[in-house]
């Protein structure tokens, strides 16, 4: 649902910074302000944010009205860059659950990203209770030992190679996860839980649209959340594993309630970790390409 705008037309004083900011240039002809009713208007609210005289108005009532934009000047380049660098993907996790309040509030934190078109197309589903937990690791169980036999069957390989996405054609060519296949389900006949790492609660990102840009948002707000959680004391990891078989298995689809015509395009587990990081991990240098 986008946010409804309109001009308090006694407050403006038509200095023309919302024309000027607007990048779908919804002006009204020999007008000074930019026009709500425009139905090429993308809602993103840049004539919002820099009206001096705060005379373009939301239509109801919104939770980021509790934030401070003055605060975003206390984050120097020097803290920001520890933060990101000392996040990590976890996968061992406390037995302790996550209050609801603090999971709305990290869902209520993705909205703030940047989204193809302004869509914000994405959906979240919560996923905290066991015996769900339970019914999708039985039914990914499934998926994995019948996609372990075709890695390891030479001739369903052939015959299933046409049919697959390039990714997948890698994979059924490559010994390395053939094993690694393998070491998965033997993980799992001992008691492991390699696709959520016994997280308490896992978050689905999820859409129908297919553009502008709905795999890119998702990821972009999963990463919200993870940045997010970590100031929070919690621990997340995106998880492929259970993305691509959610995405092929109508089972895990109905299971989660979701819409068979749903993208999964991002899954993320949330704990409090089971150990402290001391120090941060370093990451392979990248080379620049100046043109």
């Amino acid at each position: 649902m986008s946010i409804e705008f309109y001009i308090d037309h006694e407050s403006c004083i038509s200095c023309g910074k919302c024309i000027k900011e607007c990048g779908m240039h919804v002006q009204i002809q020999n007008c000074s302000h930019v026009e709500p009713d425009n139905p090429e208007c993308s809602r993103c609210l840049h004539c919002y944010t820099v009206c001096p005289d705060n005379a373009i108005r939301l239509k109801a009532a919104d939770s980021s009205a509790g934030l401070d934009p003055q605060l975003m000047h206390a984050i120097t380049d020097e803290n920001l860059s520890s933060f990101l660098a000392y996040r990590r993907s976890i996968r061992s996790y406390q037995k302790r659950s996550i209050e609801d309040g603090i999971l709305e509030k990290l869902i209520d934190m993705a909205r703030y990203i940047p989204s193809g078109g302004n869509a914000h197309s994405y959906e979240f589903t919560v996923l905290k209770s066991d015996v769900t937990q339970k019914r999708i690791k039985e039914e990914l169980h499934k998926i994995y030992k019948f996609r372990d036999q075709l890695l390891n069957n030479p001739v369903l390989r052939n015959v299933a190679k046409p049919f697959v996405n390039k990714q997948m054609r890698e994979f059924l060519k490559s010994k390395t996860y053939r094993s690694r296949m393998k070491e998965l389900l033997s993980r799992i006949s001992e008691g492991d839980d390699p696709f959520f790492h016994h997280s308490p609660a896992i978050i689905i990102i999820h859409s129908k649209d297919q553009i502008p840009t709905p795999k890119e948002d998702a990821i972009l707000a999963g990463y919200n959340i993870c940045l997010v959680a970590q100031t929070l004391g919690l621990g997340t990891c995106f998880v492929t594993l259970a993305q691509n078989a959610f995405n092929s298995s109508r089972k895990c689809k109905e299971i989660l309630n979701l819409a068979e015509e749903d993208n999964v395009y991002a899954v993320v587990t949330l704990g409090y970790p089971a150990v402290h990081h001391l120090r941060i991990a370093p990451k392979p240098a990248k080379q620049i390409n100046w043109i």
